[in-house]
């Protein structure tokens, strides 16, 4: 099969013809129509957080993706050849035309999604959700402020948490505020123009950040008993209990069983996706580079970039495999 590999640690990406993998009995080969590009896949490219992020050599990157089932595990019997899926990867990466994951990992892909929409989907909207509900116990009536809502993640935290029922804070660029009102957010904080602890007047149930914000300044605004919920840096436990507060750095569980319930949002049309750059596979080293180039320093988590479609300031960039 054809695929994208990393041959060492910040090398470039060659694309060239690699076997085809095996299954084990409780994973499924899945024929990838299209995988993600994430910011991720370029810091474990560059090697600076090898210690914690290891890739082994010669790597294929992608860590979700959409595709059809074409061969299923003795122990598997949730999916069949033919079925359209979408999930997350757990061993080689999604660069590729095949990959072979666990069925645990994977869902029914939604009926109502383009493959490069679906794919779209898997990690962001798995830590949108693992974020809010799972690490932040957000509830219904309770506010929520997410740094970096514009961003892949924040922007299915924004629908996500609006729908629970939860009055939904967003710090951005003003130019986002908009499509952030837009996807369920109350108000918007343009970063640039105010200080967040500020200008809130209230103070908030949960604080989840994706955009590497001042952590003691978060902790400022929770209520007492609140949740703070890192995406992007470690939390001091010193400074969420001098104010009584709780504090964690997530890192992303995947679940099949949390990606089925977000697929059932999106048919619903309860949340929907956002690609903002499609790309041939081949072309991934451009995608890379235009992440590279346009992701934001400080605040923000969303690549944007210039490709085969018109470029936007939100959305997830895009490999078409077939």
């Amino acid at each position: 099969m054809k695929a994208v590999r990393l041959l060492k640690y910040g090398g470039q990406l060659v694309f060239n013809d690699v076997p085809t993998p095996t299954i084990a009995g409780d994973e499924v080969l899945v024929n990838i129509r299209s995988t993600a590009v994430n910011h991720l896949d370029l810091v474990e490219a560059s090697g600076t957080a090898r210690q914690i992020l290891p890739i082994d050599l010669p790597w294929i990157p992608g860590h979700e993706f959409s595709g059809v089932v074409e061969q299923i595990g003795s122990d598997v019997a949730a999916y069949a050849p033919g079925d359209e899926v979408f999930g997350t990867t757990t061993g080689m990466g999604a660069y590729g035309e095949y990959v072979a994951v666990k069925a645990a990992a994977i869902a029914k892909k939604p009926s109502n999604l383009s493959f490069e929409e679906a794919a779209s989907v898997p990690v962001a909207a798995q830590t949108a959700w693992e974020g809010i509900f799972t690490y932040g116990h957000l509830e219904k009536g309770q506010t929520i402020l997410i740094h970096g809502g514009a961003g892949a993640v924040g922007a299915y935290a924004v629908q996500l948490a609006s729908h629970a029922g939860a009055t939904v804070i967003a710090t951005a660029s003003g130019g986002d505020e908009a499509y952030l009102k837009s996807l369920g957010a109350s108000r918007v904080i343009d970063y640039r123009a105010a200080q967040f602890e500020k200008v809130l007047q209230e103070k908030v149930d949960v604080v989840f950040d994706l955009a590497r914000s001042d952590i003691q300044k978060s902790v400022l605004v929770l209520k007492e008993g609140g949740y703070l919920v890192s995406a992007t840096q470690p939390v001091s436990q010193e400074d969420v209990a001098k104010h009584r507060v709780s504090g964690v750095m997530m890192r992303l569980a995947p679940s099949g069983e949390t990606l089925s319930k977000i697929g059932r949002m999106l048919e619903e049309g309860t949340i929907r996706p956002d690609v903002a750059t499609v790309y041939a596979l081949q072309d991934a080293a451009q995608a890379w580079n235009d992440i590279a180039r346009n992701l934001p320093v400080v605040h923000g988590n969303s690549p944007s970039g210039v490709g085969t479609v018109r470029p936007k300031s939100h959305g997830k960039i895009v490999l078409r495999v077939a």
